[in-house]
Order: C-alpha cells, then sequence, then structure tokens
C-alpha cells in the first residue's frame, strides 16, 4: 500500500461513497444535495474511488469544500498529482491510496472490487447513489449496518 497525502485524514469519521455507472435519474439531486451539505464539513472524510461519473460529480462538489478527502485507487500512487487536486492537497484535505503498486497503470475488475471492499473496510458508514441486488456494489451494502442509499 502507498499513500500520498495527509495521513490524518484516516482519523477522522470516514464515509463510504459508491456510485454505480448507472443510477435512477430520481437518485441525482438526493446525492448532489448530500455532497453538497457533507462538503460543508471539516469534521468527516469522504472515502471513494471517483470513478463513475456520479463519485466524479460528487468529488468536484467536495473539492470546493471543507471535508476531507480519501481517494483510493485502483493504479499505482501519482506521480504528479493531477491539477485539480492542488487545493485540496495543499490544504490537507485529501489522502490518495493505492493498494495497486505494481508498475502497470491497468486496472482491472478484480482490482476495482479489491479497492471497493478495502473502501468500506475504513469507513464508518457506507453511502450509496441508488443500489439494487443486481448491482455489483451490493455485496458492499451487507458489510455494515450503517449503509444509506440516495
Amino acid at each position: 500500500m502507498e499513500t500520498l497525502g495527509d495521513i490524518s485524514l484516516l482519523d477522522r469519521k470516514k464515509i463510504g461513497y459508491f456510485a454505480s455507472n448507472k443510477i435512477a435519474s430520481l437518485s441525482v439531486l438526493p446525492t448532489l444535495d448530500w455532497a453538497t451539505e457533507v462538503a460543508k464539513r471539516d469534521d468527516v472524510a469522504i472515502v471513494s474511488g471517483f470513478q463513475s461519473k456520479m463519485e466524479r460529480e460528487v468529488l468536484d462538489i467536495l473539492l470546493r469544500g471543507r471535508c476531507g478527502i480519501i481517494c483510493v485507487l485502483a493504479r499505482p500512487i501519482y506521480k504528479v498529482i493531477p491539477d485539480k487536486y492542488h487545493n485540496a492537497y495543499a490544504q490537507d484535505r485529501i489522502l490518495f491510496i493505492s493498494h495497486n503498486t505494481a508498475k502497470s497503470t491497468m486496472t482491472s475488475r478484480h482490482l476495482c472490487k479489491k479497492r471497493n471492499e478495502y473502501i468500506a473496510s475504513i469507513s464508518d458508514e457506507l453511502v450509496f447513489s441508488f443500489l439494487t441486488p443486481e448491482s455489483s456494489l451490493y455485496h458492499l451494502s451487507q458489510l455494515t449496518t450503517r449503509v444509506s442509499i440516495l
């Protein structure tokens, strides 16, 4: 495991956030409202892979806020921090974690599943933007009783 950023974010209350590539349109506004509210908090850190379209939209809101952001990568750690993260990094509001320390930058379904399981394991609660039993993320919702579905 490799890290880059403020490791003390792991000491905050951690909310794992997941959204499938396909979510119900009725979940979009509640998700954006949730992200806007949680972004104002400086006592929590949102943990996600930020890969799906909805997860990336939530990330954009979080980056403008005050909350901590823990971005778990299914690829090797960044060598150069992307521009969109510079302000959060300078404010010690972001931590990147990578379990994939191999030289390959390619991700796989297996690595993404492992990343998501890691996110769920370190989170105090989980939030999903829409979830059905058919979703590949459904099994994660069974790992804890502290689950919210937007």
